[in-house]
């Protein structure tokens, strides 16, 4: 029997695991400093330690998003024919693995390689796990379900970024050292995907004919992959070529309570083969549906602008405040702490005000386009103030507001590729999703980032605070 809100919370439970690895090789303390021109400085962390400068280390994001650009359409894909439940699973096994190879790794490029495992394991659950809570999430509360798991990333970041800096960051001779924060990672995850394994498949609307066992038809009578879009989505779409093709399963329509799941029955859950039965399209009919909807490429094309900066402050974003405010803050270690704390209050504050915004607003993906689109202009006005300030307590009252509003835009922007797309399209569409923001977004910045400051510091040792802020500013851009 499965249970709506615990089937939430293991989804949560994930998020944050996941994302906190998004945070620890962020961390201050971790990521550690270069070494000096002179001997006699050997540097610190992750770059000290494999002799790697600021683009060296930036590559590093962008290995991690090679394997998220490779997993994601292949467990997409997978999904028509494997259970989507288990193959999250065999995904965060590999993720583990992948972890504890990051824990151990003796050099930069078996490091780099562990970090593209790292990825592709991620990519089961980037793909996978949001149409689910789709599926099972209350009528009247997907969006405000959607950032609930949505609000898990700016909690295990900025957790992560925390926990690197408690880890690494201890005074000499009471740290653990960089290396225990990607094992500890590893230790936390293995009974997660274990459980997973271990546990009987769920299926998923659309790309299961036992998810019209478990889950029922839509209660408007409509096929469940034929459901049309509401009216005021209809508006987006017009132009998708007339075939219906950008039309959404309903997000209100097409799903159904909670009850319904509480109701599955037995031979439903013990004899369920991971084959599907499901006469389904195939992935590039999928593809070429998606092409012409237009409600979902305006979804992804401000997606990936936002991604873009947001890429840049989530793995430059604790070195750039130690940088610009190293007086005030005193230490790395610390600088991860107040900026991580700062991270999770705004996090949590805007993803829930972005979700409620959105059901407010009717739910409907015209409404939440809106939300997206006022979210992202306010965070870009105080982003930018934010490391112009002269005065750290005025960088963190403007920075707190700034990633207040850019957090609102999770849960919104992820209801509209939901909502704007068929039901079986989803799996796919949340792959895409992934990639594009990735590929366009939060791959090339962060390198790019770190190119721009060495260029800026002009073969100093050290980037100034004004190297950091011109940088930053010139990124954040990028958000309006």
């Amino acid at each position: 029997m499965v249970h709506p809100p615990r089937l939430l919370a293991l989804f949560c439970l994930m998020s944050l695991l996941v994302y906190v690895d998004r945070g620890v090789i962020s961390s201050a303390a971790v990521s550690g400093s270069p070494r000096g021109g002179d001997a006699g400085d050997p540097g610190s962390g992750l770059q000290g330690e494999f002799g790697v400068g600021y683009a060296l280390f930036g590559l590093l994001q962008a290995a991690f998003m090679l394997g998220l650009l490779i997993g994601a359409p292949a467990f997409s894909a997978a999904a028509k024919t494997w259970n989507p439940f288990k193959l999250i699973g065999l995904g965060l096994a590999g993720w583990t693995l992948a972890v504890a190879g990051c824990a151990t790794a003796t050099t930069y490029a078996a490091f780099f390689f562990c970090r593209v495992f790292v990825g592709l394991g991620e990519a089961s659950f980037c793909a996978l796990a949001a149409p689910f809570i789709d599926d099972f999430a209350p009528p009247g509360r997907k969006t405000l379900w959607l950032a609930a798991f949505y609000l898990c990333i700016p909690l295990g970041v900025a957790g992560g970024v925390m926990f690197g800096g408690a880890v690494a960051g201890a005074p000499e001779g009471q740290s653990l050292g960089w290396r225990w924060a990607f094992g500890l990672e590893a230790v936390a995850m293995t009974p997660v995907a274990l459980f997973c394994l271990a546990s009987e498949p769920i299926p998923m609307r659309g790309v299961d004919d036992r998810a019209r066992v478990r889950i029922g038809p839509a209660r408007s009578g409509a096929r469940d992959e034929e459901a049309g879009a509401s009216p005021e989505t209809a508006g987006l779409l017009e132009g998708d070529g007339g075939d219906g093709s950008g039309a959404t399963a309903g997000a209100e329509d097409g799903a159904s309570s909670s009850t319904s799941f509480a109701g599955a029955s037995a031979s439903a859950r013990g004899s369920a083969p991971p084959k599907r039965k499901l006469a389904s399209s195939s992935s590039g009919e999928d593809f070429a549906s998606l092409r012409r909807n237009r409600a979902f490429l305006t979804a992804l094309a401000g997606y990936v602008a936002y991604t873009g900066t947001i890429g840049v402050y989530a793995a430059w974003g604790p070195k750039a405040g130690y940088g610009v405010y190293s007086e005030e803050l005193g230490s790395p270690s610390r600088s991860d702490v107040v900026l991580g704390g700062i991270t999770v209050l705004a996090g949590v504050a805007g993803t829930l005000m972005g979700g409620v915004a959105a059901d407010a607003a009717g739910a409907d993906a015209r409404a939440a386009v809106a939300v997206c689109a006022v979210c992202a202009a306010v965070a870009f006005a105080f982003l930018e103030l934010a490391f112009r300030a002269a005065a750290f307590a005025t960088f963190a009252c403007l920075f707190a507001i700034g990633q207040t509003f850019a957090f609102g835009v999770q849960a919104p922007v992820n209801a509209v590729v939901l909502r704007s797309v068929r039901a079986r399209e989803r799996p796919l569409a949340c792959s895409l999703v992934t990639v594009v923001i990735h590929l366009l977004g939060d791959v090339p910045t962060p390198p790019l980032f770190g190119l721009a400051l060495e260029a800026s510091a002009a073969g100093r040792a050290a980037p100034t605070p004004g190297n950091w802020r011109a940088v930053l500013g010139g990124f954040t851009a990028l958000m309006a």
